[in-house]
């Protein structure tokens, strides 16, 4: 491999990377990669036209996410279907992302010296100790804690992920490490590993360094905390509008119909179950007022469970008796603003979340946001213009969210109030300003070898 003429080489690897985002639903993290790429190029090519940095950009997905950077697909041939793959598939397709991403590595011309690895995911990521043990400096994002993640979508958060970190560790320390069940090692070892390798960790809300912080004592230092705000996308807002009209016509909305508005893939840790379970309780308390109520759980069924959790929540949906739902898909730019023009209320019942890119959008969209208490709301929310409501303990949460719901719902005029003012704050949570502050942090980091024990 011929490398570029460049004094500082930024090589970029994310499993996620290379799909085409406007219809595939792989999720925040893929996003945020695909908007990093993009607005790095372009700083690129005013800067000297990149003379000082070059980037490569490595990925699972077939299409380069920006014609302005160098893009690399491991492993070569037809990308796999992330979106439908099962627990267990998704977890052989780790291991086969993280042999060639490291292979890659060790057999290029790049050189720690002037070479600084950025990894996008953290299960996915390449072998860590083996790049760290050649002296590349290595800074990880953390679009999830996977641990955490583990422990509330599986064990239903029953233990503090510290103590699950803590376990790990011993057995890890004694060599036992090895008889835990690979899909386990993926989500315990790894993550350790990017802990201990990092120079940089770069976390998207302050929740989530408290918990990293508790659960791997020490690494506080080498943390920073980057709420990842929103961008711009580009659609005619003409068109938008237009379509808005036609969705009113399509959907039968009446002028006092509140439509309420959910946008994530459909996943359990979305929450939607939970949301429906609240609106289920507002009709039986009567609480809804005989009003024309209508839901749009925007977003596909993706990764693990998701099949089954769709299934359970269509099932759900038709249990409804007064709340009309609908389920418009994944939807693109031009289409997404049509659903914010018609909405009154975004909700975000999220049971895990690592920031909440969607808050964002619906601000930027004009809609008041109701969410649960996760990771990024404090980055986001005010009460101005949003509610957060608590998911503890975890058997009050559909009644917490109808709380919430019955609350705003009752005033219309306070929502559109709310909505002006979620869209004024929306502009400073630039993504622009986040995409500078992460390319500074990589550009700093300096050669020889990452991490430290722990």
């Amino acid at each position: 491999m011929v490398l570029w003429a460049c004094m500082r080489h930024i090589v970029y690897i994310g499993s996620h990377l290379g799909y085409p985002m406007e219809r595939t639903p792989l999720g925040g993290g893929a996003m945020v990669g695909l908007q990093l790429v993009r607005h790095w190029a372009r700083r690129l090519a005013q800067e000297n036209g990149g003379a000082e940095f070059c980037l490569t950009v490595v990925g699972a997905g077939g299409v380069a996410p920006d014609k302005g950077i160098r893009y690399v697909q491991l492993p070569q041939g037809a990308p796999p279907d992330l979106v439908r793959a099962s627990e267990m598939g998704y977890a052989r397709f780790c291991r086969i992302f993280e042999a060639e991403t490291t292979a890659f590595i060790e057999k290029s011309e790049f050189k720690p010296e002037d070479t600084t690895i950025l990894v996008n995911d953290i299960s996915e990521s390449p072998n860590l100790d083996r790049l760290a043990a050649l002296g590349f400096p290595i800074v990880s994002i953390w679009h999830v804690d996977v641990v955490e993640f583990f422990n509330r979508i599986y064990l239903g958060g029953f233990l503090a992920p510290e103590r699950l970190t803590g376990a790990f560790a011993w057995l890890e320390d004694r060599g036992w490490a090895h008889r835990v069940p690979d899909v386990l090692r993926l989500v315990f070892q790894k993550q350790r590993q990017a802990v201990r390798r990092s120079r940089v960790l770069i976390l998207p809300s302050r929740q989530m360094s408290e918990t990293i912080r508790r659960c791997y004592p020490g690494c506080g230092p080498r943390m920073m905390v980057l709420p990842w705000g929103g961008w711009r996308e580009t659609y005619d807002e003409s068109e938008a509008a237009q379509e808005s009209e036609r969705l009113k016509k399509h959907y039968q909305i009446k002028p006092n119909s509140l439509i309420l508005m959910t946008l994530s893939r459909i996943s359990p840790e979305k929450g939607i179950h939970l949301l429906l379970e609240a609106l289920s309780l507002l009709e039986k308390a009567g609480d809804l007022g005989g009003r024309d109520v209508c839901l749009f759980i925007c977003g596909e069924t993706a990764f693990m469970r998701g099949e089954a959790y769709g299934k359970k929540v269509r099932k759900a949906a038709e249990r409804l008796k007064n709340v009309r739902v609908f389920f418009p898909g994944y939807l693109p730019a031009l289409e997404k603003q049509a659903y914010f023009l018609l909405a009154d209320l975004f909700i975000s019942p999220s049971v895990h979340e690592s920031y909440g890119l969607t808050l964002v959008e619906a601000m930027r969209g004009g809609l008041p946001v109701l969410a649960s208490d996760h990771y990024g709301v404090e980055e986001i929310l005010d009460d101005s213009y949003g509610r957060a409501v608590s998911y503890d303990p975890p058997a009050n949460r559909a009644a917490n969210l109808a709380a919430g719901l019955k609350d705003l719902l009752a005033d219309r005029r306070r929502l559109a109030k709310m909505g002006d003012k979620a869209k004024e704050a929306s502009e400073e949570m630039t993504f622009e300003a986040s995409s500078r502050r992460l390319w500074e942090a990589v550009a700093s980091a300096d050669p020889g070898r990452g991490g430290e024990k722990i």
